[in-house]
C-alpha cells in the first residue's frame, strides 16, 4: 500500500502510497475484517469478495489518481495555499454524485456476491457439479440436462424422502444405503441399497439392488 500507485502520483506530491503508515494499519484491518483480503505468510491477497469490490467499483475511486490530488490539495491546505471548506464541499458534491449514480447494484453484480453453492457431487454424465435446487438435483451445465427429482415416483412410492446424503451417496458411488424403505406388496419396510441407473435419457431411473 506504500507504493500503490507511484507510478501515476505527481512529482510534488508530498506522500505517495495509500494513506499514512499510521491510518494503512487500520485499513488493511478493515480490508481483513470485511473478507476482502486475507493473510497468506507475509502478503496479502485478495479474496474473491475483494476482487468482485473492484470490479464493481467505480472507477474514480479505484485510481491512485484520486489520493494522488488529495495528497496535493492537503499539503497545498497545510501551507495555506488551499482552502479546505473548499476542499471537502468537492468531497461532499463527489459523493452525493456518487451515491445517486451507484444507489443500486445491478442483477450482475448481485450474482459476483452471491454466496457459491455447495455441490452435492459431480454429474455422471459431464462431471460438472450437480446442486441442490428447491425440487431436484441438477447439473450446473444446463445442456446437459442431468436431473434427479425430489419427487421421484420411486422414492414416493417407498414412502422416502430424497434426501441430499442419498443424492450425494448416488453421484459419488452409483448407489446409496437406504434404511426404511416402503414395500407396497408387503406393507412393511426393509433396508436396501438404491442403484442409480442412468441411460442418458431425459429421466433418471433408479431400482433396488437384489441381495445375492
Amino acid at each position: 500500500m506504500e507504493n500503490a500507485g507511484k507510478e501515476d502520483m505527481p512529482e510534488d506530491a508530498e506522500r505517495q502510497g495509500l494513506g499514512t503508515p499510521a491510518t494503512r494499519a487500520a485499513m488493511i484491518e478493515k480490508l481483513l475484517s470485511a473478507g476482502f483480503v486475507e493473510r497468506k505468510g507475509k502478503s496479502l491477497v485478495p479474496t474473491k469478495d475483494g476482487i468482485n469490490l473492484a470490479v464493481i467499483l467505480p472507477d474514480m475511486l479505484k485510481s491512485p489518481l484520486l489520493t494522488a490530488e488529495w495528497e496535493t490539495r492537503l499539503t497545498e491546505i497545510a501551507k495555506g495555499c488551499d482552502d479546505p471548506q473548499s476542499f471537502m464541499q468537492g468531497i461532499e458534491d463527489m459523493t452525493r454524485e456518487l451515491v445517486k449514480r451507484y444507489s443500486h447494484i445491478t442483477e450482475d453484480g448481485k450474482k459476483l456476491f452471491a454466496p457459491e453453492k455447495e455441490a452435492v457431487g459431480i454429474c455422471p454424465r459431464c462431471k460438472s457439479p450437480v446442486y441442490e435446487g428447491k425440487k431436484n438435483f441438477y447439473c450446473s451445465d444446463r445442456s446437459c440436462r442431468f436431473v434427479m427429482w425430489k419427487n421421484d415416483k420411486f422414492f414416493e412410492s417407498r414412502r422416502t424422502v430424497f434426501s441430499k446424503k442419498i443424492a450425494a451417496a448416488l453421484l459419488k458411488d452409483g448407489k446409496a444405503k437406504v434404511k426404511g424403505l416402503y414395500s407396497e406388496r408387503t406393507g412393511k419396510t426393509y433396508d436396501g441399497t438404491v442403484l442409480l441407473c442412468d441411460t442418458g435419457e431425459k429421466y433418471v431411473n433408479y431400482r433396488i439392488e437384489q441381495r445375492k
